[in-house]
């Protein structure tokens, strides 16, 4: 159960003495020490009065008195009364101004990706051509086995092919559609 801390003296910063204060720390009487009037316990009389404003019982051992000094005193109650600062939330930095050797840097970048891509597509395309070759007619299922990609992908394959005139498409839809080289 925790104690609570007597009221602490008043002090007399006036005079710049030092004044005792109650510390919480109980001190323990050495054995060849008395015990004061107050701790001596009989067995008719409680060493403690209990109130019934305070249900806790009262600490078993003195308090230690500790010497403070004024000025610390002083300068701990100012801190005390100051606000702490509140760290601001710091603003996203803004992005660097672009100049125009940065813009034809991303430009140049863009160009070279968007090339390689048509360049990897243009290779897929040209292996469906192949595949032409070796068979009379490619279906949509053929060429997603082929490059392992999904339905609409095969499908964008071969209508690029038959834009650039090189197939054409037999049927409307379903399973009955398929490729064949022009």
């Amino acid at each position: 159960m925790a104690e609570e801390p007597q009221e602490p003296q008043p002090i007399d910063t006036a005079q710049g003495k030092t004044a005792q204060v109650p510390v919480s720390e109980p001190i323990t009487p050495a054995p060849s020490e008395p015990l004061p009037e107050a701790e001596a316990k009989t067995p008719s009389e409680p060493a403690h009065p209990v109130s019934e404003a305070t249900p806790e019982p009262p600490p078993s051992e003195p308090l230690q008195m500790a010497q403070i000094n004024p000025a610390e005193v002083e300068k701990a109650a100012q801190a005390a009364s100051e606000p702490t600062p509140t760290p601001q939330p710091q603003a996203p930095t803004p992005p660097a101004p672009t100049t125009p050797s940065n813009q034809s840097h991303s430009r140049e970048l863009l160009a070279k990706g968007r090339a390689k891509v048509q360049e990897k597509k243009q290779k897929k395309l040209d292996k469906i051509m192949e595949l032409l070759n070796t068979k009379e007619k490619v279906s949509n299922a053929d060429v997603e086995k082929l490059f392992r990609v999904s339905d609409a992908t095969a499908t964008r394959y071969l209508s690029a092919l038959q834009k650039q005139g090189k197939i054409r498409k037999v049927g409307k839809t379903g399973r009955s559609v398929f490729y064949a080289k022009i």
